[in-house]
């Protein structure tokens, strides 16, 4: 009898996220399957037409060009991260772990932001690129490569980084007995043990260019169509402009969740990988210690490549507009002004309001859900290995793929354009990395309190409740900084399930849900184009990262293993 009690308790921590995900990600996945063999009327019917959808895509005279650039992305995106990302850990480790932090601030800057503040720093005419090499870089698929760079080279950097530090001590000690030192030390030793590392930074950023859509979509604006399209776009604006095109668009994403699902499982196989890449390396090799100052040099640039653009649309959100109109470009603003924040306030305070208030929502949402789910797998084994590894594809899974049939469940509830719609799909971006965090999290939590509170009476969801949850303040906290952030910044959903942003003279309604992201893509737009304006918005959209970093900066540092 006792053990049906604890049973239930565990079901009822753990039914709640289970079921939402499985709802909102198998469903959408498999309806997906079979929109993609339809056809959508005028009239919203759905029709059958097998694989005409596939073989429309095959024809389409657009396709050779939308296929290339999406292997620029995929390729040449991981190819570069990881290159770079390799000299900056080693140079982390040697110099300092305490600027990793700043190195990570990429990665929590909204994906619009980032491609805004490259775009007014090479536009040929505004930008600092003036000085450099005047060349209208909007048009060009390699600005877009440069801006996911820029945003996914943290991410690889904390993944190897991690791997170095991991390294055991009792192997460095036996190296330097043995007189291997320094680059000879790094290629024969360090390179073979992290290689699972570097795997799954290079699959990540697979992934994530495979999916690539926001500088796409920023960019577009000043590029002009089919210029920057790759798949995962292209299959957007087809689901966006037109109903008729909906089969068409989730062919496309279909075959793009095929590759996806592939490469997510070969990151689930690297994450506990214990194989290791053995790499001839050349006697010649020689073993001596880079420089330290070479070490300082590859932090400085790298630091740099990470602050140039942040600090140039601060300077551009303070100047005027005659002083915009400059040419060349001042530097330093000749006379600062507010304006372009005053503008910015008054006119994008519906899509403020919507997105800090859907932000926190979903926050507290799935900080519940995520710790329920997490404690449940972690320490009373719920869902075994299957659901982990379930957890583990939905982390590395872009949230595009879902976008076709969540529009019509919305549309059934009556959500489209309402705060609901957001609110009822976002966790599905949120919860999956929320719950490996906790989970990761709850594998180091004492199970003897836990045995202790069961001791002294409680059943499993008293002692969550009462115990484990006050006691988990640490990993909810960067839960909290992960699933605002990842809300903050969304656009894809935004764009697909909105059109107005929210009405204020009507506030209880919920209605108009356009986020602060789509008003930041708006201004870029050239019928609407105010760069004082674009920077001051990009500027406010980077304080929430910049103030919850430094609120939860030791527990993330601690969850990263830098601590």
């Amino acid at each position: 009898m006792t053990r049906k009690i604890r049973d239930r308790s565990i079901l009822f921590l753990s039914l709640p996220p289970v079921i939402y995900l499985l709802s909102m990600t198998l469903y959408p996945i498999v309806t997906n399957v079979y929109i993609s063999l339809s056809t959508y009327t005028l009239r919203g019917d759905l029709i059958w037409v097998g694989f005409e959808n596939y073989r429309s895509i095959a024809e389409d005279p657009y396709i050779d060009r939308v296929i290339y650039n999406t292997l620029v992305y995929t390729i040449l995106v991981p190819a570069l991260t990881v290159a770079l990302a390799l000299p900056i850990s080693v140079s982390l480790k040697r110099v300092s772990s305490a600027l990793l932090l700043p190195i990570m601030i990429p990665s929590f800057i909204p994906a619009a932001t980032a491609a805004v503040m490259w775009y007014l720093m090479l536009n040929p005419f505004f930008g600092i690129s003036y000085y450099i090499y005047q060349y209208n870089w909007a048009s060009s698929i390699y600005t877009v490569v440069i801006i996911e760079i820029w945003r996914s080279l943290p991410l690889a950097v904390l993944i190897i980084y991690s791997g170095l530090k991991s390294i055991p001590r009792y192997i460095e000690e036996a190296a330097i007995a043995d007189g291997i030192i320094g680059i000879r030390k790094f290629l024969s030793i360090d390179l073979p043990i992290i290689s699972p590392q570097i795997l799954t930074a290079f699959v990540l950023s697979m992934i994530s260019g495979l999916f690539l859509f926001d500088p796409i979509y920023i960019g577009t604006s000043q590029a002009g169509p089919r210029a920057l399209d790759n798949l995962a776009f292209y299959a957007f604006e087809h689901f966006y402009t037109d109903i008729r095109l909906r089969g068409y668009a989730s062919a496309v994403i279909v075959i793009m969740t095929m590759f996806s699902t592939a490469l997510s499982i070969v990151y689930i196989r690297l994450i506990s990988s214990k194989t290791l890449l053995k790499i001839p390396v050349a006697r010649s090799i020689p073993s001596i210690e880079v420089p330290k100052a070479i070490h300082y040099l590859v932090i400085a640039l790298t630091l740099s490549f990470v602050f140039l653009p942040i600090a140039w649309l601060v300077i551009v959100s303070l100047k005027s507009a005659k002083e915009l109109l400059t040419i060349p470009p001042t530097i330093i603003p000749r006379t600062p002004v507010l304006d372009n924040y005053l503008y910015v306030i008054s006119t994008g305070a519906p899509y403020l309001i919507t997105s800090i208030s859907i932000a926190l929502v979903v926050t507290l949402l799935s900080m519940l859900l995520s710790s329920m789910l997490g404690y449940s797998m972690a320490l009373h084994g719920f869902g075994g290995r299957k659901l982990l590894i379930y957890i583990l594809y939905l982390t590395a899974t872009p949230t595009l793929i879902y976008i076709v049939p969540l529009f019509s469940i919305l549309r059934f509830m009556g959500f489209i354009n309402t705060w609901w719609a957001l609110i009822v799909t976002y966790p599905i971006m949120t919860i999956p990395i929320a719950t490996w965090i906790m989970y990761n999290y709850y594998q180091r939590y004492p199970r003897s309190v836990d045995e202790a509170a069961q001791a002294d009476g409680m059943n499993r969801l008293k002692a969550f409740a009462s115990i484990a949850l006050p006691l988990s303040k640490g990993g909810m906290g960067v839960v909290a900084v992960y699933s605002f952030l990842i809300c903050w910044g969304a656009l894809i959903f935004p764009l697909a399930f909105t059109y107005t942003p929210y009405d204020l003279s009507n506030p209880l309604s919920f209605s108009g849900a356009q986020t602060f992201s789509i008003y930041i893509a708006n201004l870029m737009s050239p019928v609407t184009s105010n760069y004082g304006a674009v920077a001051a918005a990009g500027v406010i959209s980077i304080v929430p990262p910049i103030v919850l970093l430094s609120i939860v900066r030791r527990d993330l540092e601690r969850i990263w293993g830098v601590r």
